[in-house]
């Protein structure tokens, strides 16, 4: 399946490219030396809420703020075949996984934007985890954008044994299994939100015309109806628990 999906429900590549084309934009107008920072502090604060959101998640499942439960508990999934990723045991302790494909690296790549993907590859997955419990430890030594391999991730005191790969079945698959997954709507309009938030905050009118002027590529890419969908999500409270209204739109499934 192709990552650009130009009718239908959003995908991956929708949410990536919108970042993209916001960076690109914040460094056409104010340089990379100045923009590239700010991206990835707009993008520290997007991981962090929607971390905190996941550990609002477990805990109203009655669950512990564990490394396996932040796994289990991950807001997303991608369509078949657009995922590849293996788990190897690091030592007794840790656990390491290798995203040897990835949704995002594709659609950049294809773009010409790898330039700019990169920035959110150096900031979400340690934001993410900071948000869903800071005292929980992942190393991050290579990303696909940055370091041009798989994506080399090790998770502190989470060892690879039967009791963690039955946990991870069960809790993917079974309970809270799709319940906890969002749709790519929801997530691309956070994304657009909290970076058009911190940017405008930053830089004033520049920043926000920046994010305007990404959502205007995004809506040409794709569909006015696409972009209409992300500004919508302007008025949504995403540092809370969604309301079930607006889980309405369709979810992509897949393991992630």
């Amino acid at each position: 399946m192709s990552t650009e999906n130009k009718s239908g429900s959003f995908t991956p590549a929708h949410h990536g490219l919108l970042m993209a084309w916001i960076s690109r934009q914040i460094c056409q107008r104010v340089g990379p030396v100045k923009g590239e920072p700010l991206i990835r502090k707009a993008i520290r604060r997007y991981g962090e809420e929607r971390g905190s959101r996941m550990a609002r998640r477990a805990l109203s499942h009655g669950k512990e703020l564990t490394m396996v439960n932040y796994l289990i508990f991950g807001e997303w999934s991608a369509p078949p075949g657009e995922v590849e990723q293996r788990l190897e045991s690091n030592n007794h302790n840790n656990m390491r996984m290798l995203v040897e494909r990835c949704p995002w690296h594709a659609a950049w790549m294809k773009q010409d934007l790898i330039e700019y993907g990169r920035l959110y590859c150096q900031e979400i997955d340690l934001a993410l985890l900071r948000g869903f419990n800071p005292e929980l430890h992942l190393d991050v030594h290579k990303t696909q954008t940055n370091d041009h391999t798989a994506c080399d991730f090790v998770f502190h005191g989470t060892p690879l044994n039967l009791s963690t790969n039955l946990a991870l079945l069960v809790g993917k698959k079974l309970s809270p299994g799709k319940n906890v997954v969002l749709p790519w709507e929801y997530h691309t309009g956070h994304l657009y939100k909290t970076m058009s938030d911190v940017l405008a905050a930053e830089l004033g009118p520049t920043g926000r015309e920046a994010a305007e002027a990404a959502l205007a590529e995004f809506g040409a890419h794709f569909s006015a109806e696409a972009a209409q969908i992300v500004h919508t999500h302007l008025q949504t409270d995403f540092t809370s628990l969604p309301e079930k209204a607006i889980l309405r739109l369709e979810t992509n499934h897949g393991y992630s």
